[in-house]
């Protein structure tokens, strides 16, 4: 079976501190190493290209983050923090430029995060590990991830969780907004429906009530013709006595003008 072709991310020279078993001091020696970096190792040969001098798997590697110049009286370094047999230990590089540093970092960033993201360090150590104590806390426990500082995976999660939470509050605040919204809608359509209601019933009313006689001349005629043909039939209507006689009685004038009295 074949085995897994590695992709090729970065290879040049880098100065490398060597690892001894003793003691880290101040007067660690460094080399120049030429360093090829894949999606899968970091490996580091003789300055020719070679001999190899060592392999790191970039599933081992917890962090790699700036170290101060003071630690090594050296500018542009770096760390490369790899776990090797359940035990964290750190590889301190230097760069021949600036950009040749901040390359490398995001390069051994990329590869190791996205080979495993979950185990990556939180903190780490910015000095070394000098003469039982950090040169930049001056803690005595020689814990790479109990550092002082935060990582940039650290510093990544807390820069999400802070958008994360702004997005939250911008949220809520707009779903606040579109409830208010809302409400003063429906307090619109209640008072609009309202008024629809009383416009409603208003007619109402004007319809069911009776219409107002109008006093006009046609009304006065009519009364007139009443009193006239009332006054017709108790000139010419029969009358009953106490007797029960019938006697016919006849509107007419006395000599001087007036009704006669009966």
């Amino acid at each position: 079976m074949a085995g897994t072709v590695e992709r090729p991310v970065r290879h040049g020279m880098l100065t490398k501190r060597s690892i001894s078993k003793s003691k880290t001091t101040f007067n660690a020696k460094f080399q120049d190493r030429w360093f090829v970096l894949t999606d899968k190792t970091l490996t580091y040969h003789t300055p020719n290209g070679h001999t190899e001098k060592g392999r790191i798997s970039v599933d081992c590697i917890r962090c790699c983050e700036l170290v101060e110049e003071k630690t090594f009286n050296r500018p542009r370094l770096f760390q490369v923090v790899y776990s090797d047999k359940e035990k964290l230990r750190a590889l301190y590089l230097q760069g021949d430029t600036k950009q040749t540093q901040d390359e490398w970092i995001q390069c051994i960033r990329l590869v190791s995060e996205k080979s495993c993201p979950e185990r990556m360090l939180r903190h780490f150590h910015s000095g070394a590990y000098i003469k039982k104590k950090w040169s930049c806390c001056h803690k005595t426990e020689k814990y790479y991830d109990s550092g002082c500082e935060n990582t940039y995976v650290c510093d990544r999660i807390t820069d999400y969780a802070m958008d994360a939470r702004r997005a939250s509050i911008e949220q809520e605040s707009r779903r606040a907004s579109n409830a208010e919204q809302q409400r003063n809608t429906i307090k619109r359509k209640l008072s609009l429906q309202n008024m629809m209601n009383t416009l409603k019933l208003d007619r109402s009313d004007k319809t069911d009530s009776p219409p107002q006689a109008k006093s006009n001349g046609s009304d006065i005629n009519t009364l007139s013709e009443t009193r006239e043909e009332s006054e017709e039939v108790f000139s010419e209507g029969e009358l009953s006595d106490d007797e029960g006689g019938s006697f016919k009685t006849k509107h007419s004038l006395d000599s001087s003008g007036n009704s006669p009295r009966y």
